[in-house]
C-alpha cells in the first residue's frame, strides 16, 4: 500500500509533464449520478457531452447510432412504477435512492426478431474543429447474462481497434439481489481515452446503457488520476497476456 501511494504523489508530482499519447482505460466503477463520472471537470467545463436520454432521444452533437447491422437503437422509459423494463441511472429521477426505473436508458432491437440485442454501439463525428472525442465513456445498467463478460472497446476513424480487449465479468460487481428493483449498486462507468480520437465506441453482452459521455478535454486537476488508469491499463495488458 505503501508503494501504491508513493507512486501516487509521484504521479501527481509529474502530470503536469506527462505526453499526451497513449490509451487509457477507465475500469468499471460505480455510478449513481453524473457527480461519479470521471468526466465530471470535463461535463461542467462544457468540454464532455453527457446524453442521459432523459428527453428520450439520442440527439446529442455528434454522435449517432447505426441501424443498419442488424440492431437499432431506442430509448426505454417504465409505463408503471413497478416496472422492470426500464434500467436508467439512479439520479435521473431527482434522488438517489436506489431506484433505476424512472428515468430512461437507451436499448438496442434486434431488427428481425424485435427482441432486445446485447450488442451496443455509437458512432462519432467530427466537431466543428475537425476533432473526434478523446475521452468516451458509457454507464452499463443491465447486463444480458450474467455468466458472460461485458465486452467494451473503441476504434479510431479507421475502423481499427485501438482497445478491444475490455472483458470484465459482472459478477465482480456486485452479488444479485433478490428483488431486481432498487439496484443502483449494480451500475457501472467504463471509459476510454486515446489521443488520436475515437470513431466508434461498442459493447457487448449488455441490454441497456444510460449516461453517453464524450468529448475533448477535461480541465487539468484530472491529468493524474488519467495517469493513474493507464496504469491499469498496463496491468490488465499482463494479466491478459499470461492468460494467452
Amino acid at each position: 500500500m505503501k508503494t501504491i501511494f508513493h507512486l501516487f504523489l509521484v504521479l501527481l508530482t509529474l502530470s503536469p509533464q506527462l505526453p499526451g499519447a497513449g490509451l487509457f482505460i477507465y475500469e468499471p466503477t460505480h455510478y449513481y449520478s453524473e457527480e461519479d463520472s470521471p468526466f465530471i471537470e470535463g461535463i461542467r467545463a462544457g468540454t464532455i457531452y453527457l446524453e442521459d436520454f432523459e428527453d428520450q432521444a439520442l440527439n446529442t452533437p455528434f454522435v449517432t447510432a447505426p441501424d443498419n447491422l442488424g440492431y437499432f437503437g431506442s430509448t426505454i422509459r417504465a409505463r408503471r412504477p413497478d416496472s422492470l423494463s426500464s434500467r436508467g441511472v439512479d439520479g435521473d429521477d431527482g434522488a438517489i435512492d436506489g431506484i433505476v426505473n424512472l428515468g430512461d436508458s437507451w436499448t438496442t432491437i434486434d431488427s428481425s426478431g424485435f427482441t432486445v440485442s446485447q450488442f451496443k454501439r455509437f458512432d462519432f463525428l467530427p466537431d466543428e474543429l475537425g476533432r473526434l472525442p478523446s475521452f468516451v465513456g458509457i454507464v452499463v445498467t443491465l447486463v444480458s447474462d450474467f455468466q458472460l463478460d461485458v465486452d467494451a472497446g473503441v476504434r479510431n476513424a479507421a475502423g481499427d481497434n485501438l482497445f478491444a480487449g475490455g472483458e470484465f465479468d459482472p459478477r465482480d460487481w456486485f452479488v444479485p439481489p433478490a428483488n431486481p428493483i432498487g439496484v443502483s449498486d449494480r451500475h457501472r462507468f467504463i471509459g476510454f481515452y486515446a489521443e488520436e480520437g475515437i470513431a466508434t465506441l461498442l459493447v457487448n453482452n449488455v441490454s441497456q446503457v444510460d449516461h453517453l459521455q464524450y468529448g475533448s478535454a477535461i480541465p487539468e486537476s484530472s491529468t493524474a488520476l488519467l495517469s493513474l488508469f493507464s496504469l491499469s491499463l498496463l496491468a490488465r495488458r499482463k494479466r491478459q497476456t499470461r492468460k494467452s
